[in-house]
């Protein structure tokens, strides 16, 4: 399932997205590059019992 994000980042960077990238990609692109750091944070906060507890 997707859900909709808004975020909001600078004009010169979303220019550079959106040439590089291409403007049906940006979504996709973002989303390879955070998961993976999402994840791995992710188990190392599972990681610290002092935080689950």
């Amino acid at each position: 399932m997707q859900k909709k994000l808004t975020i909001t980042i600078d004009e010169e960077v979303y220019a550079g997205l959106y040439k590089n990238i291409g403007p049906r990609r940006i979504s996709r692109f973002v989303q390879e590059i955070v998961r993976p750091n999402y994840e791995d944070a992710y188990v190392e906060m599972a990681k610290d019992k002092k935080r689950e507890d």
